[in-house]
């Protein structure tokens, strides 16, 4: 009998999913013996220690709970950060992970055993809390799972020190407080950095300049204040919930995958959509801070959806549509936002700080923003970062491969599989959670060997330049179902007929990558998914209404089947090419880049 004994790095919501799937996962023929070591007092990681007042999930609880253990049917939809904290808590007590979590533990060095006859592989060496000496734990495995959202990532701005006033990363910003009566500089334009700007207005700050160097994509977390042919349309659907499984998940052919097809069809629809209703392309009722136009689109970009800002951000710059306004076609603010007299000046990102503490923004002739603000003299007293994070892992032995370079589904390398990274992917629209736990349930399944190491090549990266800081983007749905094709937990719809019905397969069919549909079928079967797919899953879909599902759902499927049935004909009669594995695309990327660096090029 082999003995699994696995290290969890971790007490966020990454590393209590999976010891609970490890602890599940547990055989009488393969027992897994786990341990959860946390260097903080309690769990919730970035949920718990990087929180912030009035601040809210921008994923729904639908898309963002674990697979059988869900939200409240009567809660909203987007829930506070201290809600989920408490719901990661209820999480802990229902599957009794207590006794498995070591808190105030911090794990100060991972290293491999070299010995051939110690039975087991890893060393993990952390401060025991009881006595702050340092202990031993010898296991087979380790998961890490710190999550993406640690350590603030600070760029270099000359001058800095000129600034009199406050200067702090998003992480140190708590309260409004912090905010009232200042001159504000936000350096980003992610969602925290639009919080941190709305919260600004609110808090009455004398004023507010929000900088970035490329762009963003807004979208609200939900559809709704809309007024269409003069109609008001008052819903709140979750937009995470809305792009549907069939044949855009399920069921699409590889070169249908592999071409990216379906996410610059959906942009091209997207694009005209939101010009019909908000008179602009770049993103929902976004009148500044467009991207790119090779850069604005699913493939490339997360969505930005934390928008309460964006009446601000768009004052001094939205102007009436003709055409919209006679057809009655037009985005509703908020009536407190609408009224306001208050905006949020915008900019490129500082060159520097002058002497004075006055910000040099870098020359952008092709701004209307910058061309706004170019004669004019911003001279902050609060700066904040909000310029994301970055991975450090100095307590990790270096011979270890890091989550950059988990070439392995971003989980492991192929090298060293008994060695995971989980929660180090970020979806462009969805949830790190669910994501999470659908790695968990992978992993699980390599490690009892339930599945081989997949060679198929990934599908599912959001398309990033060489020098992007993020390359690890996905597309949430593309990359759940990857996930569970290798594991065997993608359910295929004749089985799904059979086995539960035709409510629970019109449920996968029309719903969006909820995590739950994958323990329908498979290793991780759940009797919960069946009444969690009729119930509270069934619920989302039919709130669309029958024109919802008709333009989300219906349409789209039938355009993608067709695509998919034309890719399959193509393959069958042997008009496309064979697909490389993972293996030779990492070895032709190796053997390219040291030819690359070589210094006697073939010419």
């Amino acid at each position: 009998m082999e003995v699994l004994r696995v290290a969890v790095v971790g007490a966020g919501p990454g590393g209590l999913v999976t010891l609970k799937t490890l602890l599940e996962a547990s055989t009488p023929e393969r027992p897994i013996e786990a341990r959860l070591f946390e260097a903080e007092e309690d769990i919730g990681g970035t949920f718990q220690y990087r929180s912030y007042e009035n601040a809210e999930l921008v994923s729904s609880k639908q898309l963002t709970a674990f697979s059988d253990f869900r939200f409240p049917l009567d809660q909203p939809d987007h829930i506070s950060l201290p809600q989920y904290v408490d719901y990661l808590k209820s999480y802990v007590d229902r599957f009794d992970l207590a006794p498995f979590i070591k808190l105030r533990c911090p794990v100060v060095n991972i290293s491999p055993l070299e010995s051939s006859s110690q039975k087991w592989k890893h060393r993990v060496k952390y401060i025991d809390n009881s006595s702050g000496e340092e202990r031993n734990f010898d296991c087979s495995h380790v998961a890490i799972c710190t999550g993406l959202h640690v350590q603030a990532n600070i760029p270099s701005i000359k001058g800095i020190e000129n600034i009199h006033g406050d200067v702090f990363h998003s992480s140190n910003y708590k309260t409004r407080s912090q905010l009232t009566g200042r001159k504000i500089l936000i350096l980003g334009c992610g969602e925290t950095a639009m919080d941190i700007a709305y919260e600004a207005m609110k808090a009455n700050a004398i004023s507010v300049t929000m900088c970035y160097r490329t762009g963003f994509l807004s979208f609200p977390k939900a559809l709704s204040r809309f007024q269409v042919f003069g109609r008001q349309f008052k819903g709140g659907l979750p937009i995470d919930g809305l792009i549907t499984n069939l044949f855009e998940t399920a069921y699409v052919h590889r070169a249908i995958a592999q071409s990216r097809l379906r996410w610059f069809v959906s942009d091209f629809v997207i694009k005209r959509v939101l010009w019909f209703l908000t008179g602009t392309q770049a993103g929902m009722n976004q009148h500044v801070g467009a991207l790119p136009p090779e850069r604005l689109g699913r493939a490339y970009v997360f969505l930005n959806k934390s928008n309460k800002a964006m009446p601000y951000l768009n004052r001094p710059y939205k102007t009436n549509n003709a055409f919209l306004d006679f057809i009655g076609n037009k985005y509703v603010d908020p009536p407190e936002d609408a009224n306001s007299d208050k905006w949020v000046d915008t900019c490129t990102f500082p060159v520097c700080i002058d002497e004075t503490g006055t910000v040099i923004f870098e020359p952008r002739p092709d701004r209307k923003d910058w061309q706004r603000m170019k004669d004019k003299a911003v001279k902050p007293d609060c700066v904040v970062y909000c310029t994301g994070y970055k991975q450090d892992f100095a307590w990790l032995d270096p011979s270890y491969p890091t989550a950059s370079s988990a070439n392995i589904r971003n989980i492991v390398n192929a090298s060293c599989p008994s060695v995971a990274y989980i929660g180090f992917v970020r979806p462009g629209v969805g949830a790190i959670p669910p994501i999470a736990e659908q790695q968990a349930m992978w992993w699980a399944a390599l490690i009892l060997n339930r599945m081989t190491l997949p060679t198929g090549p990934p599908h599912y990266h959001l398309l990033a330049s060489k020098g992007s800081r993020i390359q690890y983007g996905v597309d949430h749905s593309a990359y759940m179902s990857t996930l569970a094709k290798d594991f065997g937990g993608a359910p295929g719809l004749l089985t799904l007929y059979r086995r539960h019905g035709w409510r629970v397969l019109l449920a996968y069919c029309f719903g969006a990558s909820f995590v739950t549909f994958y323990r329908l079928v498979g290793p991780f079967e759940s009797p919960e998914a069946p009444r969690i797919a009729v119930t509270e899953l069934a619920e989302t879909i039919m709130r669309r209404g029958k024109i919802g599902n008709l333009l989300f759902g219906v349409i789209p499927m039938l355009f993608y089947g067709l695509l998919n049935a034309i890719a399959y004909m193509l393959d069958f009669i042997g008009l496309l090419p064979e697909e490389k594995s993972v293996v030779q695309i990492v070895e032709f990327r190796h053997m390219r880049d040291e030819i690359m660096h070589s210094d006697t090029l073939v010419k």
